[in-house]
């Protein structure tokens, strides 16, 4: 009994300094390397890895084309200029890169398909609010 109350204490305490230490968890895959190509993209297979990112990372979800294929990659990156990031390290990769679209979130899980779609309305709220302060808004949506 003592080693199981204990255990549940570890637990508790491990899940509490994850989120001092500003860690998340993102699904982590890239359908360009899955063995049907498929379980990454939206829907998502229930048997997506999942991953603890570093602090100062956010969760991502990026599509594009390469190489004649629409690719879908979900995952960790560090904060910051995130998307233009992404896009200048594919770029360096695959020359022929396009229809890049990036999505970056900051919750447990968001970068599912339906973490997106919350995020996307959550910004459209913080646009809309900030429209009314002032003109510049920040997006975390990206793609050319």
């Amino acid at each position: 009994m003592a080693k199981q109350v204990i255990l549940v204490a570890l637990v508790v305490l491990s899940t509490m300094l994850a989120g001092v230490f500003g860690s998340i968890g993102c699904y982590y895959c890239n359908s360009y390397n899955d063995r049907d190509h498929t379980a990454c993209m939206d829907p998502m297979s229930i048997y997506v890895n999942t991953t603890v990112c570093p602090n100062n990372y956010v969760c991502t979800r990026v599509s594009y084309v390469t190489q004649k294929t629409f690719v879908t990659s979900r995952g960790c990156d560090p904060a910051g200029d995130t998307c233009n990031n992404i896009y200048r390290n594919l770029l360096a990769y695959y020359p022929d890169l396009s229809t890049f679209n990036c999505y970056w979130c900051t919750a447990n899980y968001c970068n599912s398909a339906s973490g997106l779609e919350i995020q996307r309305q959550l910004m459209k709220e913080e646009v809309e609010a900030n429209t009314r302060k002032e003109s510049s808004v920040k997006d975390h949506h990206f793609s050319f």
